[in-house]
């Protein structure tokens, strides 16, 4: 199919704090791979602090953005599916598959994966592997901007795994930014006793706009809070969210008895956590993490979306133009809303 421009904008991390946009010629597509026309992307916290402070894996100059939706624009030889003109999302990466990180059932950690580059630019390359394992149909009514929710809700179905969640499982988020939002929409399906931690007053409205219990630890002891939610000061769950080592070390202490609490939220290298042993060998607390996911989790990821249409509605609450995406790294590092996205609708 011929291009239908020669040249694509792209938004790029020139230094720390600085996102500038530039052109680039339009890719063409390679056997086996397709071109994805982006229509949005969502910013995460990792492009939040690459752009604020820095990532080892993000330096600049770079482009961000890997939450992304987008219609398929051209196709390479050898692709017949998806076809030009579908709108799909896509994973920005797939596990290998095959290595023995693979074969032990934890992909998420495989150290070979396919990646896509970042997605902050009109037009994205989509390689076989991706095209294969790892992109999806949007459902005819969802929005683009909901859409690009698809990754991070695969993550936070990875996370409910890990911890274990089941049914009539008494659950704490701590943590009401997007991915506690999403880790405490996930758990309510299961659950309908679940609880989002969380002290800023604006964040929580929101919280509450999506049918969420929330409770401030600023506000009343939070022992206090989960008997009057749970009818016992501790939770079975304790779903970590919060990327700061005291918050989490004060989480840990409400996990009941045969429970568990999972890291969710990222602690810096070489952070170390205080922990009570006695909660571990005498009461057999688990403590366990998680980091991304595996294909199944974002096919899942899509699937669930799409049987639970409204589920997500109220998730993004900005929602930027692609000509002010220099807004839209400042409203995403705000503690106030939720998820922030970046359309590419005026393009």
């Amino acid at each position: 199919m011929a291009q239908r421009a020669k040249e694509m904008r792209v938004v790029e991390l020139v230094e720390l704090g600085r996102v500038e946009a530039r052109t680039a010629p339009v890719p063409v597509p390679g056997p086996g791979e397709a071109r994805l026309r982006v229509r949005a992307v969502g910013l995460c916290g990792t492009d939040v602090k690459a752009f604020r402070r820095g990532h080892p894996y993000f330096q600049p100059p770079c482009v961000l953005g890997h939450e992304v939706a987008g219609v398929i624009d051209a196709v390479g030889d050898g692709v017949r599916s998806p076809v030009p003109g579908e709108r799909v999302v896509c994973a920005p990466y797939i596990e290998c598959g095959d290595c023995a990180i693979c074969r032990r059932g934890i992909g998420e950690l495989c150290e070979h994966k396919a990646f896509v580059a970042g997605a902050l630019q009109e037009y994205l390359i989509l390689p076989p592997e991706i095209l294969a394992h790892g992109t999806f149909r949007i459902a005819p009514g969802m929005p683009d901007d909901v859409a690009t929710l698809a990754e991070p809700l695969a993550c936070a179905m990875n996370g409910i795994e890990r911890a274990g969640v089941r049914e009539d499982d008494r659950v704490l988020v701590v943590g009401g930014g997007p991915m506690g939002a999403l880790l405490a929409i996930v758990a309510r399906t299961l659950t309908q006793k679940v609880a989002v931690s969380e002290v800023n007053a604006a964040r929580s409205l929101h919280l509450r706009g999506l049918g969420l219990k929330v409770v401030d630890p600023s506000a009343a002891p939070l022992g206090d809070s989960l008997t009057a939610a749970f009818g016992a000061p501790e939770a079975d769950r304790v779903l970590i969210a919060v990327g700061d080592r005291g918050v989490a070390e004060d989480a840990l202490g409400y996990a009941a008895a045969g429970g568990s609490a999972l890291l969710f939220g990222g602690l810096p290298r070489g952070e170390r956590l205080s922990v009570d042993s006695f909660a571990i060998h005498y009461r057999e607390v688990s403590i366990v993490g998680s980091f991304g996911f595996q294909a199944r989790h974002f096919r899942d990821a899509v699937a669930w979306m799409e049987q639970h249409p409204r589920a997500l509605d109220g998730v993004v609450t900005a929602s930027v133009p692609f000509v002010e995406a220099a807004r839209a790294f400042r409203e995403a590092a705000q503690p106030d809303g939720l998820k922030t996205v970046i359309r590419f609708d005026e393009a």
